[in-house]
């Protein structure tokens, strides 16, 4: 049999999805297409193929399959429409045409006939042309010698155009490892697990969703990064609090990532709590989930200088604190210009209330809307990033322990 997991249309492989293979599965098939049969029993089409590997057809084998229409309509909701498959394919075709203009002065007679067979040919008017010379499927390294860089647009116009009947792939491979009590999703999950174990390579943490306690955290957060690292802008992203009217604080951020984690995004997330009280009673509460998947990361606030010895006021009056730990907010990251009134004083940290969960007093800075105010307007002025990273070294700190967050 063949080493390669391959995915067939009927009884032919569309083997440039071998490479690919996991992701198409989990592009193609859903959770009621895995079939346990022996080679005797199973889908007469699947048999075919099985019997050219297996000579006792009483050997169990397992297999994905689906109804190629069933897999379309899958493509489609994944974007692959009719209508942007064509689009792609009319695109690519033109970069076809003249990349063989060019070999054809160069070359001989048949090839430069051959091009002009081909040019100006429009997807409508190649599909007349594949249909006269009777193909019945999608031509690769054929008469053409011309396929589209996205394989699964490639498959989504072979499904709509030529009409197989099944796709399918066989799970010989992998019958061992697919656990009958998870699904067939699960089990390709899974299957990434197992390699990763085998194989060496630095996974790619991909675009961060940072999620933040309110609507100020990610404005000054992406204003910041802009400012100070902008090469690492399009790294991040930021739910956006004013469009969607979502409400913020420490309990609704453990809601979201809670939501996130429910519907499993194949996406690396990073929950920003406060470095307060509140922040660090849901932080604890979040890293206690036993499901949390690998690819969401909570934080808090990292611990400054500035907050060791800041200036607060309670019961007891005016008295200067550490409050790394209870009432260290994002505000505390924007610098001593941003943090301080006409006089040069520190807007002070006033004490709210008792913490049960962690046994701590809460606090919170008072004016913190001037302070965003200031801090947004002197990142909008802007300036040389590394003159920017030199006057907010708080910030600085907190971006590169943002920076480092999946390491």
């Amino acid at each position: 049999m063949s080493d390669e997991n391959d995915i067939y249309l009927d009884g032919r492989s569309f083997g440039d999805l071998s490479m690919a293979w996991q992701q198409a599965c989990t592009l193609c098939f859903a959770n009621g297409d895995l079939f346990r049969r022996t080679v005797g029993t199973a889908h007469p089409i699947v048999r075919q193929e099985m019997l050219e590997w297996y000579d006792d057809e009483d050997t169990e084998i397992a297999y994905l399959l689906a109804p190629a229409e069933k897999v379309r309509r899958r493509l489609h909701i994944q974007g692959y429409t009719d209508e942007r498959c064509r689009d792609l394919w009319e695109r690519e075709y033109l970069k076809h045409i003249a990349r063989l203009e060019e070999l054809a002065e160069k070359s001989d007679v048949e090839l430069r006939q051959e091009v002009d067979a081909q040019k100006g040919l429009s997807f409508d008017s190649w599909l007349e042309r594949a249909e006269t010379l009777g193909l019945d499927h999608w031509v690769r390294r054929g008469f053409i010698e011309f396929d589209l860089t996205d394989m699964f647009a490639s498959l989504a116009l072979e499904l709509q155009y030529f009409n197989p009947e099944y796709v399918w792939t066989d799970l010989v491979a992998y019958a061992d490892d697919f656990d009958p009590e998870l699904s067939v999703h699960q089990n390709l999950r899974r299957l990434n697990q197992f390699e990763d174990e085998y194989q060496e390579f630095v996974r790619e943490t991909g675009t961060v969703l940072i999620l933040t306690e309110g609507k100020s955290d990610t404005e000054v957060l992406s204003a910041a990064i802009q400012a100070l690292y902008p090469e690492y802008s399009d790294l991040f992203q930021f739910v956006d609090f004013q469009e969607f009217s979502i409400q913020g604080g420490a309990s609704m951020l453990t809601k979201m990532v809670k939501a996130f984690a429910g519907v499993r995004l194949n996406q690396s997330i990073l929950a920003l709590f406060d470095n307060d009280a509140a922040g660090l009673a849901e932080r604890n509460h979040v890293d206690g989930i036993k499901a949390l998947p690998t690819d969401i990361k909570t934080m808090v606030l990292p611990e400054i200088e500035l907050a060791r010895d800041y200036p607060t006021i309670g019961p007891e009056g005016e008295r200067r604190m550490d409050v790394n730990g209870a009432a260290s907010s994002i505000e505390m990251f924007l610098g001593e210009n941003a943090l301080t009134d006409r006089n040069g004083q520190f807007h002070p940290i006033r004490w709210t209330g008792w913490n049960t969960q962690i046994k701590r007093y809460q606090g919170a800075l008072e004016h913190k809307d001037d302070i965003t105010r200031r801090f947004l307007a002197r990142m909008k002025k802007g300036g040389d990033p590394a003159s920017l990273r030199a006057e907010f070294p708080e910030m600085n700190q907190l971006l590169n322990a943002i920076f480092s967050a999946f390491h």
